[in-house]
């Protein structure tokens, strides 16, 4: 990697280095947040770093949730993005669409409210029974209709969602699907979006930390309470959006980033954070709205959904993969894998995902230049590129130099590297430090700068 990836040759505004959604950020960004999202203040000082305005068209090839098209679009700035997560394009389409009408939106959302109401108190699920177990035994039997089936429990995480809640979300689910059928393109979405919150932030045993896990099981939740709250939240925000802002054009589809088929020429900028070589597998993460809001509906369709995600972790490795293939040349990058199967031999591990380990950082980084490669005749001579990466320890306490491989990968696809600024620092897994115990490591957090010469 050249000098001068180690030092920035952007003049950038200051900006406190945190992963916080700021409260001035909360509007549309806070309808639903990946938790592994990067903060909007990170967009703004990119933008402003690359200059980009009403004439620019900024790319996110790995979209996710949208905090890069919803930040360009507050700002004015035209933006695309693209996701290989289908719920994560619905999430960006959505929160990107703010000229949906308000007062329609708020009546179909009473009307809605009116049928889920009326069927919980028909099928014995009483609004006043969240708190009581004696609810159980009285309650007609009926609502055990509202489940899941065998396939979607296949994929469904044990006991990420109780009885109840369940049978409350999925009788929201019906309602919306039959009010909004007929409805104008967005209205359907911007309904989704509130019941993704609700999974995600009431009505599921699971929270973030970040890894997803598993809390105590809810006996039952209030389901249509916090949905209405959310809807009512969202059409408030669309209400404070500058009329001119939604007019900034804004899109997302679905894409795998290592093709970009749907992604235009004249690009100026890009601005975005791929997954990072770990063992977090993103769809896990977002299982239970996947299958609420059926973009999964049993194994084969988790699969499908998983080839076209970036080789990030054990998870999503396929016997048939080659993206590996690309990084063959690389020694830096080779080393790192031959470090790993080291590591693993010597500590004697041997379970199927142990034996892909160093596979995956091959898989990664291959991924990575197919990436590069399919975006550089989208972009305009000279735009400008921003990367959020992260160092790894997830592969046996193995050091991945995320970004600083990574632009040796951009390098050899004929991008001019600009710099790496340092995001931020977190605190990482414990290791042993000889005879003085253990001791916290600490990972980088950085932001590759390129340039397409």
């Amino acid at each position: 990697m050249s000098a001068a990836a180690h030092q920035s040759q952007l003049s950038l505004p200051e900006v406190a280095e945190s992963n916080v959604l700021l409260r001035q950020d909360l509007p549309v960004h806070s309808w639903y947040r990946f938790v592994l999202s990067y903060p909007p203040h990170l967009v703004r000082k990119y933008a402003a770093a690359f200059d980009l305005g009403p004439d620019s068209l900024l790319l996110d090839p790995f979209c996710g949730t949208g905090t890069t098209l919803v930040e360009a679009k507050k700002l004015g700035i035209p933006s695309i993005g693209c996701d290989a997560h289908p719920f994560a394009v619905l999430v960006s389409q959505a929160k990107t669409n703010w000229s949906l009408p308000i007062p329609k939106l708020r009546e179909k959302a009473r009307r809605i409210a009116k049928l889920v109401l009326e069927e919980m108190e028909a099928c014995g699920l009483p609004v006043d029974s969240f708190s009581s177990r004696l609810m159980e035994e009285s309650a007609a039997p009926s609502w055990q209709r509202w489940s899941l089936g065998e396939d979607e429990n296949k994929v469904m995480p044990l006991g990420f969602v109780s009885e109840r809640p369940l049978a409350r979300l999925l009788i929201l689910r019906h309602f919306i699907e039959q009010e909004t059928k007929r409805q104008s393109d967005g209205v359907e979405a911007f309904f989704n979006v509130a019941l993704a919150h609700v999974i995600a932030n009431g009505a599921g045993n699971f929270a973030f930390g970040p890894e997803i896990y598993r809390t105590r099981e809810k006996f039952d939740y209030d389901v249509l309470d916090h949905f209405i709250g959310r809807i009512t939240s969202m059409c408030d925000d669309l209400e404070r959006m500058a009329p001119n802002l939604a007019a900034t054009p804004a899109a997302a589809s679905h894409d795998d980033a290592r093709l970009l088929n749907n992604v235009p020429e004249g690009i100026s900028a890009v601005i975005t954070s791929p997954p990072y070589p770990n063992e977090k597998d993103y769809t896990r993460t977002t299982r239970v709205e996947s299958l609420l809001l059926r973009f999964m509906f049993d194994r084969e369709s988790l699969r499908r959904v998983k080839t076209h995600l970036l080789r990030s972790n054990t998870r999503n490795v396929f016997v048939a993969d080659a993206d590996g293939d690309e990084v063959a040349e690389f020694k830096s990058i080779q080393s790192v894998c031959r470090q790993i199967e080291d590591r693993r031999i010597e500590l004697k591990k041997t379970s199927g995902f142990e034996r892909l380990y160093h596979k995956v950082v091959a898989h990664y980084f291959g991924g990575m230049r197919l990436h590069l490669r399919a975006l550089k005749p989208k972009l305009r001579r000279r735009a400008r590129l921003a990367y959020v990466v992260g160092d790894q320890l997830s592969f046996l306490m193995v050091p991945v130099a995320t970004a600083k491989l990574l632009a040796e990968v951009a390098e050899a696809e004929g991008y001019r590297v600009l710099g790496i600024d340092l995001w931020r620092e977190r605190v990482g897994t414990k290791v042993r430090n000889g005879l003085n115990g253990e001791k916290l490591v600490r990972v980088r957090e950085e932001v590759l700068l390129l340039e397409k010469k």
